[in-house]
């Protein structure tokens, strides 16, 4: 099976060029997320969505599903992901009333999550397969004094628990977080995903996509996967 390849937090037409062409399968945009350094204005999402010729993914957190539905419209992106603290009613809804993919980010610890918050996980996968949630992704919460980072960290997720809960789940599992091409293979290996998510292990700068670390990246996943005869 493929691993699929996702590279977010793109923050320019010359990028999404370049990932166009390394063999990526899908790129990730955030727009209007005040607490991230990659996020963008929609008038320059509407610019790499037309640039890129691969599906792009409109990435928001704890949006307003009014201001959500006005993305969509607008950039007509081939999905949207909620990235926030979006509970399950708003993701019914939200459901209902668009006619692009909707995949959402799930937050584990960087280390000991155990088997508890890795059931409970799964648990919640499960029902928002039942919602009609198309693709999930595991992502890492870390903890800096009083306030908790979701996302966009460069920490990686306990992967132990992310396997447990990829056994326990019928749904499209990205794994995201701390992902390089140094350690991609060690994580495909012990997790097995369907699919990786992932924006600073490519990165030169906050934003901007190092060509030769996307090569790398794709060589080591493309790599990893069972040769067909």
């Amino acid at each position: 099976m493929t691993c699929a390849i996702k590279i977010c937090g793109v923050t320019g037409c010359d990028d999404a060029r370049m990932l166009s062409e390394s063999g990526v399968d899908y790129l990730g945009v955030l727009v209007n997320v005040r607490q991230s350094p990659r996020s963008v204005s929609p008038e320059k999402a509407r610019e790499i969505i037309a640039t890129a010729k691969i599906p792009v993914m409109l990435l928001t957190y704890d949006h307003e599903i009014a201001e959500v539905l006005k993305l969509v419209r607008a950039l007509r992106p081939a999905g949207v992901q909620l990235a926030g603290t979006e509970h399950e009613r708003y993701l019914a809804e939200l459901r209902n009333r668009v006619d692009v993919e909707v995949w959402k980010t799930l937050h584990l610890p960087g280390a000991g999550a155990g088997k508890d918050v890795a059931a409970e996980t799964a648990a919640r996968i499960n029902r928002l397969s039942r919602i009609g949630i198309d693709r999930v992704i595991l992502d890492t919460v870390v903890r800096k004094g009083s306030r908790r980072l979701r996302g966009g960290t460069g920490t990686c997720c306990d992967w132990q628990a992310a396997a447990r809960i990829k056994r326990q789940v019928d749904l499209f599992l990205f794994l995201a977080g701390g992902i390089n091409p140094e350690n991609v293979q060690d994580a495909l290996r012990q997790v097995r995903p369907d699919g990786i998510d992932l924006s600073s292990g490519v990165e030169r700068a906050a934003g901007k996509k190092d060509a030769a670390l996307v090569s790398r990246l794709v060589a080591a996943v493309r790599a990893s996967e069972p040769q067909t005869p």
